[in-house]
């Protein structure tokens, strides 16, 4: 039975082995494949990455990381979607292990971005404060800069403007100490952005046009056009549209990819001004230019707008009725991708699932079975620990049976020497017994004087403290103010000038249930002053030390009325 097991798990690795291998082999085949097409063909890179692999978790750690890792490329260079969050989580990992520094945070940022693509901010911006302290760790400012820039992104999704501004500012820091100038400019466009959403234009200005002084000289036309344009809308929202407008056009002129999006932001900015005609000329340029599939909302919007100002109520409604049937076909468009992605996803998860619980299934059965063999040999192990045990036990106590005996017979020869010692010392023992009596009532005389002695000297020194004099003086002096004589420092000073004389008398007090109020009283009776002086020194009725004492005396079960309340305290301390 135990070698059929032994042949069933060997079997079983090499079948899950040979399937890993076979995994293994047709992924690297298609990577290769894909490798060189990443800059002539990215969608057909992806195409053969995507096919090549149905079940990621089947590939190993290193297999996966570097098809994780193609396709996070791929999705920078043609917008494709990134690795979902097991698979990035599982490259994270492998990358951590094995990969060199850059390699780990350009990895974290790949996993933050698929935190973001499930709507984890949390998780994102855990992944990102990861990477950012080991980019300072080894010193890599221009990879601190691009994860303060994604962690900007996260607070600016949030709608955390402000926190958003300050990792923009903080990755424009670390762009310039790595000399990246240019995406020092993109983030500060990113600043400048917020900064408007915030409503402080004079700043957001301010950085707007450092960035764009930068852009012009390490940027593109893209990165400058984005800055005219961002120029343009600041203006725009400060009122001063002549600004904004030559902005605007300059954005224009500059460069034609662009020319949709600034034509449109034209166009809103002469409907602003009721500027109708010059409106007009910008939506009928790009009318038929655009390829862009969400302009052509903002182009019915704005052509609705213009012909209610112009009076056309028919044109206004066709344009609104184009308008609302576009952004339904837009929406309706969005739905069924995410659908889709999420239906995708689903199944993903849900094949990850399962397999992960074939493979817990499989490790659980493995692990009952080495646990059973343990078990066994365990059993096995402690009976013979227990025979061996109880051997040396019953031999031991043989061993202890004639020791005793043998002890035995050594008392009974004492106890009877003893015994003849005993009557011929039971005449001398009547003078000894009355010389021990003499010197016990003599040691009794000097411990009870010296005890006298102690409490003496304890009484010294409290009359000597600085707080007896001070309470001494306080209730011989009138009290016009009727207020508290003992300050809070007085009561500190009473309480260690009585811990210091007795020191376990606090702590038995607390176990006595005395309040704080009532440790007062207690720690006042060692002055022996009388009621009416302690309600005079305490700002309270006279009767108030009576009761007080009466319910201390309850708690500490002082039954005599001749005993003091101080008396039975120095003996507790």
């Amino acid at each position: 039975m135990r070698i059929f097991l032994a042949l069933l798990v060997i079997t079983l690795g090499w079948i899950m082995q040979g399937c890993t291998n076979e995994a293994d082999r047709n992924a690297i085949r298609q990577m290769e494949q894909a490798a060189p097409l990443m800059q002539s063909d990215p969608e057909a890179a992806h195409v053969l990455l995507t096919d090549s692999v149905a079940h990621p978790e089947l590939l190993s750690p290193e297999v996966n990381a570097r098809w994780c890792l193609m396709l996070c490329q791929l999705a920078d260079s043609i917008d494709t979607p990134l690795p979902y969050v097991p698979q990035m989580k599982r490259t994270y990992r492998y990358v951590k292990r094995h990969g060199t520094v850059d390699e780990q945070l350009q990895t974290a940022l790949y996993l933050g971005r698929t935190y973001m693509d499930d709507l984890d901010q949390e998780a994102a911006l855990r992944t990102y404060t990861e990477a950012l302290q080991q980019s300072i760790l080894e010193n890599k400012p221009n990879q601190s800069g691009y994860i303060s820039s994604y962690m900007g992104d996260v607070y600016q999704f949030q709608g955390m403007y402000q926190q958003a501004v300050e990792k923009y500012l903080t990755a424009s820091r670390y762009f310039q100490q790595a000399e990246n100038y240019r995406s020092q400019g993109i983030a500060y466009i990113d600043a400048s952005r917020n900064y408007t959403l915030l409503d402080s234009l004079d700043i957001a200005l301010k950085y707007m046009l450092r960035a764009d002084s930068m852009v012009v000289l390490y940027g593109d036309s893209v990165d400058r056009v984005g800055t005219l344009n961002g120029l343009g809308n600041i203006y725009r929202e400060k009122g001063e549209y002549p600004v904004a407008e030559s902005y605007l056009k300059r954005a224009i002129q500059l460069d034609s990819t662009c020319w949709v999006p600034n034509n449109l932001a034209l166009a809103d900015l002469y409907l602003e001004q009721s500027n109708l005609k010059d409106a007009r000329k910008c939506l009928e340029r790009i009318s038929h230019l655009s390829s862009d599939q969400h302009v052509p909302v903002d182009w019915f919007y704005l052509s609705f707008l213009l012909n209610k100002e112009e009076g056309s109520l028919q044109g206004a409604l066709d344009a609104l009725e184009q308008y609302v049937d576009t952004s339904y076909s837009l929406l309706d468009a969005r739905n069924k991708v995410q659908i889709q992605g999420l239906e995708e996803k689903y199944a993903y998860t849900r094949v990850l699932s399962e397999n992960m619980h074939l493979r817990e299934v499989r490790s659980n059965q493995f692990k009952l079975l080495l646990i059973a063999l343990l078990i066994i040999l365990c059993m096995a192990l402690a009976y013979r620990l227990l025979i061996v045990r109880k051997n040396l036990k019953i031999a031991q106590q043989a061993d202890e049976l004639q020791e005793q005996k043998s002890h035995l017979l050594e008392q009974q020869m004492a106890l009877d020497s003893l015994s003849r010692q005993l009557k011929a010392a039971q005449q001398d023992n009547q003078e000894e017994l009355r010389q021990k009596q003499s010197e016990y009532d003599q040691k009794a005389q000097e411990v009870e004087m010296l005890k006298q002695q102690y409490i003496q000297q304890r009484q010294y020194l409290l009359q000597e403290s600085t707080i007896y004099k001070k309470i001494q003086k306080s209730v011989s002096t009138p009290n016009p103010d009727h207020k508290e004589l003992l300050t809070d420092k007085d009561w500190k000073a009473l309480y260690k000038c009585i811990d210091t004389m007795y020191p376990s008398l606090s702590e038995r007090l607390v176990l006595a249930g005395i309040t704080p109020t009532e440790k007062k009283y207690c720690y006042l009776s060692f002055f022996q002053l009388d009621s009416k002086q302690e309600a005079f020194l305490l700002n309270v009725n006279i009767d108030t030390p009576y009761k007080n004492r009466t319910r201390i005396r309850q708690k500490l079960k002082i039954t005599g009325s001749e005993e003091k309340l101080y008396e039975h305290l120095a003996l507790w301390g």
